[in-house]
């Protein structure tokens, strides 16, 4: 066996370097320019990865033999994994001048072609070799991936779909084939494709990849969720994990998106899109102290961004902190050429803050800027409605109306201002157009009280029984239900109310209800109680005065009755109540 045959045989056996120092051995014999030898080497340096010494190889091949066609093919192909594309190109197209159906040669310079813009040159090129080698899949599947960069797309699909005839198995064929469908609108068939290619290669994270994103396209994240998962399980790229934390967001995933952003955060702390969507999973997680931290950190950041400062504003709203949101309406979001939109939550923060005076200003803008905005008409009658300027209430309440005539707020503002101002028969049809609109705990409160004011407490008890039942810790219900019963001298059922009611809100209000409560029910001590303690913050009141009195005339205590009565007649002589109880008592 001659030498050049063990080499080969090394060669066969992928006893590269082996093969290698056997060359070298060979060349040192005095076999400089064998050029089986020369291009064995080549070869040898191909399969090593050493794309210099390899190239250096065939070019001294070439040079011994400049028609040697596997030669020039090989140094273009060590020119071409060195990233000197130029010289490549060249050399194949000396490949193909001197060898036509050299078909390596036209797939290798099809793909340079592509990977250097020029698509239309490669489809030529293809088509070419595809009359030369017509069952070669390869020259379809080029000619079809060109078209779809091409945005020739049913193009695409019929060259593609030639390919998958001639090589049914290969996944990269059905990828490019459903990015081809999916360009076309077809997305069944697009995700039809790319499982196909999972089935095949199920190890290919594009495919899953690909997949979440038409999920993700069509708004169904939580399947987008275990597609873009499983593709970063498989391939941990940054583009699956922000593609994933997305969809998790959407999907509801708040914990698991939260996870993944704030990994992306503090892999780059310089894009403040990982944190601004880290604070928005904060804020839905109500986690609104780390929310409001991320967002004071952007926004010292981006000083002029209105999209941070509105979000800021809007969690420092969300937790009540309206002077701070203040702050940030003034120092940002009124210095830059405010929206509507941006003038209206200003507005509505001002009368969060009772500056009802800025907010009647700030809607009358909003107004000016956008006529037709129904719901700032409707908060504008609010205001006026609260200052009782009840003529300017109903123009801004009928404006809204005739623009949104069947929005629930508007129709509940409008019933309350017609409750306001003793409209009973018409509260109570807005009331229910609005209740047929949205079954609202509030409404039916409301409601209910316009009830008892058209003299129908079975109606009123059922409305505030119904919103008991959807809202049971409801302060302010509880606090209307009380009312209702008191009013239909159910003193039992009014108690356990305001109870209820003052563990939550222990106001004036609610405390004298329940001290008149116990008065009826007889339990003058609690009711006297109540009174004592109201008055401590509250001195010389008519009312309570009277009340406390009555108190102490039913537990015997006439004198301290005739004290209080005296004090009172003292203050308020013309009390004719308080004058008839001392003649009574004395």
């Amino acid at each position: 066996m001659s030498e050049l045959e063990e080499i080969r045989d090394l060669i066969s056996e992928k006893s590269y370097n082996e093969a290698k120092k056997s060359l070298e051995q060979y060349f040192q014999e005095g076999h400089d320019n064998d050029i089986e030898a020369v291009k064995l080497l080549g070869l040898v340096n191909v399969n090593l990865n050493d794309f210099e010494a390899a190239k250096k190889a065939f070019e001294k091949a070439v040079k011994i033999s400049p028609e040697d066609a596997t030669a020039l093919f090989y140094l273009a192909n060590c020119y071409d994994k060195l990233g000197q594309i130029l010289d490549a190109e060249k050399y194949y197209l000396k490949v193909l001048a001197i060898r036509e159906n050299y078909i390596d040669a036209y797939k290798d310079l099809c793909i340079i072609y592509m990977r250097t813009n020029r698509e239309i040159n490669a489809i030529e090129l293809a088509k070419k070799a595809k009359t030369l080698a017509p069952t070669d899949y390869t020259f379809d599947y080029l000619i079809g991936t060109a078209s779809i960069t091409l945005k020739r797309y049913n193009d695409g699909i019929d060259y593609l779909q030639k390919a998958l005839a001639l090589n049914p198995s290969h996944p990269q064929i059905y990828n490019n084939l459903g990015t081809a469908y999916l360009m076309v609108g077809q997305r069944e068939k697009a995700i039809e494709c790319y499982k196909k290619a999972i089935r095949i290669k199920p190890d290919d994270s594009v495919s899953y990849y690909n997949i979440a994103s038409i999920y993700q396209i069509q708004n169904k994240h939580a399947q987008a969720c275990d597609y873009f998962e499983k593709a970063y399980q498989l391939e941990n790229k940054e583009n699956y994990l922000v593609s994933l934390a997305l969809s998790e967001m959407k999907a509801g995933f708040i914990k698991k998106a939260a996870k993944h952003y704030k990994a992306l955060a503090l892999l780059h702390p310089e894009k403040d899109f990982f944190q601004y969507n880290l604070a928005n999973c904060y804020e839905l997680l109500k986690d609104y102290e780390q929310a409001i931290k991320i967002m004071q950190r952007l926004v010292s950041r981006n000083p002029r961004s209105v999209t941070m400062a509105q979000k800021l504003a809007s969690l420092y709203i969300e937790t009540r902190q309206f002077r701070h949101a203040k702050d940030i309406y003034d120092s940002v979001l009124l210095k830059a050429s405010p929206t509507s939109d941006t003038l209206y939550q200003y507005a509505i923060l001002s009368t969060q803050l009772y500056d009802t005076g800025t907010a009647e200003k700030i809607f009358k803008k909003v107004l000016k800027m956008d006529p037709e905005n129904a719901t700032a008409h409707k908060d504008l009658g609010v205001i006026y409605l609260n200052q009782r300027l009840f003529d300017y209430a109903d123009d801004e309440f009928h404006k809204a109306l005739e623009l949104a005539p069947d929005d629930f707020d508007i129709l509940f503002e409008y019933a309350n201002y017609l409750y306001a101002i003793s409209k009973y028969d018409e509260a109570d049809k807005y009331y229910e157009k609005a209740l047929n609109i949205k079954d609202d705990v509030v409404a039916k409160s409301l409601s209910a009280m316009n009830k008892l004011e058209l003299h129908q407490p079975e109606e009123a008890e059922e409305l505030i029984l119904s919103a008991l039942h959807d809202q049971p810790e409801h302060e302010y219900i509880q606090f209307l239900a009380g009312r209702i019963f008191y009013s239909m001298k159910k003193y039992e059922e009014a108690k356990i109310y305001f109870i209820k009611s003052l563990e939550q809100n222990p106001d004036k209000e609610t405390k004298n209800l329940l001290a008149l409560t116990y008065y009826e029910l007889g339990e003058y001590e609690k009711a006297l109680n109540i009174f004592d303690a109201l008055l401590k913050t509250t001195e010389n009141s008519t009312p309570l005065m009277l009340n406390k009195a009555k108190c102490l005339e039913h537990l015997n205590r006439n004198d301290d009755a005739l004290e209080v009565l005296y004090k009172l007649t003292d203050i308020f002589p013309e009390c004719e109540e308080a004058q008839e109880m001392i003649r009574r008592i004395s």
